[in-house]
């Protein structure tokens, strides 16, 4: 008798950390079965069921690809990708680099848009610096904030077709996920898919890295 509940006993913890490693409560229905089957056949159940509910999807908003990333994880979670994907705090890292990567590009694109970083008046005013009666030293400064405007543009190019990269490898691994799905068995193309994506994203820490940039000598 003890030993019988002592085995429940497991059972009912066996599903305790379901729900706290999934972090959300199944429906009525698939809770139910899962229960009765955890407390039966826990042994058996329990390592099938836990590969399942592996927690891969951070619950927090977000918009554009960050909201793309999610959806991307949401939905490989239930397919035969899911013993490939990230666990949660992986998961929840790409997820930030991805947010902070898209966060500089904005910033970057709100200094281009403001006149004291428009390359063109900069150019312009270095111009005519180089025709007036001014000093070498003030042209030299000119060109200097010129070089950062560049530099600037640079960054955000740079990050900008990273982030768009990513977001494609993001939607192929929708469809892999809906063909995977569909077809049962995800095969080494899928790995490969899987392991790119989660490179690439945390290789955009590094995106915004200044690249090498030489200011051209005053004219005299």
């Amino acid at each position: 008798m003890e030993l019988m509940v002592l085995y429940g006993l497991v059972g009912a913890g066996c599903a305790v950390v379901m729900v706290q490693r999934s972090g959300t409560v199944p429906g009525p229905a698939r809770w139910a079965t899962d229960a009765a089957l955890l407390l039966l056949l826990w042994p058996l159940y329990g390592p099938l069921l836990f590969a399942q509910t592996r927690p891969v999807v951070p619950i927090a908003p977000a918009t554009g690809p960050a909201a793309d990333l999610i959806a991307a994880l949401r939905a490989a979670e239930g397919t035969a990708l899911a013993t490939l994907l990230p666990d949660a705090a992986t998961a929840r890292l790409l997820l930030d680099r991805l947010e902070r990567a898209v966060a500089r590009v904005r910033d970057i694109e709100a200094l281009l848009h403001q006149p004291t970083f428009d390359d063109a008046a900069a150019a312009t005013r270095i111009a005519a610096m180089q025709a007036g009666a001014a000093s070498a030293t003030a042209i030299r400064t000119a060109q200097l904030r010129r070089a950062n405007i560049a530099r600037l543009h640079a960054m955000r190019d740079r990050a900008a077709r990273d982030i768009e990269e990513v977001h494609e490898l993001i939607a192929q691994l929708q469809t892999q996920a809906e063909l995977v799905r569909l077809a049962g068995a995800a095969d080494a193309d899928t790995a490969g898919l899987v392991r790119e994506l989660v490179c690439r994203v945390e290789g955009l820490d590094g995106v915004l890295d200044e690249p090498e940039f030489t200011v051209p000598p005053t004219a005299t």
